[in-house]
């Protein structure tokens, strides 16, 4: 069980968390290896998930052994017209509305850091404007001069912790609400607290005994509608996040609190 420690600010993942993209990026990808007679896994989704995209597709021919048949550059030009196609009405998952607003309400300073870039953001964020207006700090790792290595390493969130208009204390102070193993090694590595949102089995694989003792994990059954019984009624001063592990973790039960100092956050 994670030690639980209060939260001032929350920091959200964008892609398989609260836009349902990863099964755009699946069918993209699966559609580019095709002719070179290999299928994309969930296995090698769940290795490249969070990385920047260059650093995924280089990942990604390197380990399919393609590299003396398509350059990086080359891959990723049809790539993108592939995802061009798939990404132009991603829907939110549910509940992340409901979610967002109820922080925003509450007056919870929020962030988006994504592995995405700016030309890959705009695409993605084209509906929805509305909501996202209210998650005023976004910080796309794919092309931010500041942000050195993607996730899973933790330049992305130390970074986004540095921008907001007032800093959280410590790292420790901050939640943030990953899908994908990479993100949640990176936000543990930043120093975060970590609740992993697994899109599906493909982001369930265990990540070492060291890292699954220090997060909570959701189950991945569309886990943003199951937050109508997960996140429901608080004490003064927080509300609590309920919910079973996952399939392969039948039984089991985590909860996850978080506490923002003299706020009444009621219902939601």
């Amino acid at each position: 069980m994670p030690e639980i420690h209060p939260v001032s600010h929350v920091i959200f993942d964008f892609d398989g968390l609260l836009v349902d993209t990863e099964t755009c990026y699946t069918e993209a990808l699966a559609r580019m290896l095709k002719p070179f007679d290999r299928v994309f896994t969930m296995e090698k989704k769940a290795a490249m998930m969070g990385m920047k995209m260059q650093d995924a597709v280089e990942w990604l021919i390197s380990h399919e052994g393609i590299g003396e048949r398509v350059t990086t550059q080359e891959f990723m030009k049809d790539y993108i017209v592939h995802l061009d196609e798939l990404l132009r009405h991603g829907p939110l998952k549910e509940g992340a509305e409901r979610l967002v607003k109820h922080l925003d309400k509450h007056n919870i300073p929020m962030a988006i850091c994504t592995g995405s870039n700016t030309k890959e953001y705009e695409q993605k964020s084209a509906s929805h404007r509305e909501l996202w207006a209210l998650i005023p700090l976004i910080v796309l790792t794919g092309d931010d001069p500041h942000v050195k290595n993607g996730k899973p390493a933790p330049d992305g969130y130390i970074e986004t912790m540095k921008r907001f208009p007032s800093p959280p204390s410590s790292a420790r102070d901050v939640l943030v609400l990953e899908d994908a193993p990479n993100g949640v090694k990176s936000g543990l590595a930043a120093g975060c607290q970590v609740v992993q949102v697994p899109t599906g089995p493909e982001a369930c694989f265990r990540m070492g005994a060291d890292i699954d003792a220090k997060i909570t994990v959701i189950g991945y059954c569309n886990w943003w509608l199951v937050c109508d019984r997960l996140v429901i009624t608080a004490s003064e001063g927080d509300y609590e996040l309920i919910g079973d592990i996952g399939a392969q973790h039948t039984g089991r039960l985590r909860s996850y609190r978080i506490r923002a100092a003299g706020l009444r956050l009621g219902d939601y």
